[in-house]
């Protein structure tokens, strides 16, 4: 599941510098190298992606743009390489820089939804730290979670709850890592707590918004899955591949060739697509 996942999120980034050919033969690299399951493939690949980043702020900032940096996603390319580096059959290892980039991607996703401001630039600094020392201590993984969220809450701006989905999503991400420390498990923990429902939720929300409300059933499946194994080994992976496939059924229209090709869901291309359509029609007519 790591292993996956580490190739989800690495196109997942990859989208920040598409179509740019500038930056196409790093991507290419990046890509190329990264189906090989070795260690030394995985460390050349987010090292071709981090050079990549460093060029595209470099660019970003030559242009003038001012903008708060997110360094929960900006450091989670370099934390891979190091992460691969060092890797050596402890797969906790790969946790960090994967926790950077679902909780900074997922900064966004959380503030539009519940109401909040968005935790960026040096307000992030004690989650990053946080994280960082989950490579020593793993079992700060729930402290980091509970920071993240805090602070998050802090700058809350109305009460009420907006998101059923970002709420339920906010909550599988606390209570399965605390429960971990009872229970046990802390990979899997946070593999179905925090990494597989914080996933589906931000690639829902940006790819396919009009179903984001729709997602609140995934971060409860993903947790029972969790629970499951303790006590029922046996069915334990059924909510886990429900979850998978209810996932799948939301971000249906943001996988087809023609989603692909213009970087967004078939429903937001089909306006476009039928004036255009509509507009050949007459002269079509007038051809008989």
């Amino acid at each position: 599941m790591i292993l996956g996942a580490y190739s989800l999120y690495c196109g997942m980034i990859q989208r920040l510098f598409f179509p740019a050919r500038k930056y196409l033969p790093l991507q290419l690299t990046s890509l190329i190298l990264l189906p090989f399951p070795f260690h030394f493939f995985q460390v050349a690949a987010f090292g071709s992606l981090t050079i990549t980043e460093v060029i595209a702020l470099r660019d970003v900032k030559a242009y003038g743009s001012r903008f708060p940096w997110n360094f929960l996603v900006l450091l989670s390319p370099p934390s891979s390489a190091v992460a691969w580096f060092l890797f050596h059959g402890n797969y906790w290892i790969l946790v960090p820089p994967l926790l950077l980039y679902v909780l900074g991607v997922n900064v966004g996703v959380f503030s539009a939804n519940l109401s909040l401001r968005p935790l960026l630039g040096l307000s992030q600094l004690p989650v990053v730290v946080s994280v960082l020392l989950t490579w020593l201590f793993p079992k700060l993984l729930p402290i980091t979670l509970a920071i993240y969220f805090s602070l998050l809450l802090y700058r809350r701006k109305e009460r009420g709850i907006h998101s059923l989905t970002a709420l339920l999503t906010g909550v599988s991400g606390v209570l399965v890592p605390f429960s971990s420390l009872y229970l046990g498990d802390l990979l899997h923990a946070f593999a179905l707590g925090v990494m597989a429902p914080f996933f589906a939720s931000c690639i829902v929300y940006s790819t396919s918004r009009y179903n984001y409300g729709r997602t609140w059933p995934i971060p409860l499946a993903f947790a029972s899955s969790y629970f499951l194994r303790f006590h029922y080994l046996g069915v334990s992976w059924v909510p886990f591949a429900l979850a998978s496939l209810y996932f799948l059924f939301l971000a249906r229209e943001s996988l087809g060739f023609t989603a692909l090709k213009y970087g967004m869901s078939k429903k937001y291309l089909e306006p476009r697509f039928g004036k255009r359509s509509n507009e050949k029609r007459p002269n079509e007519g007038g051809l008989h």
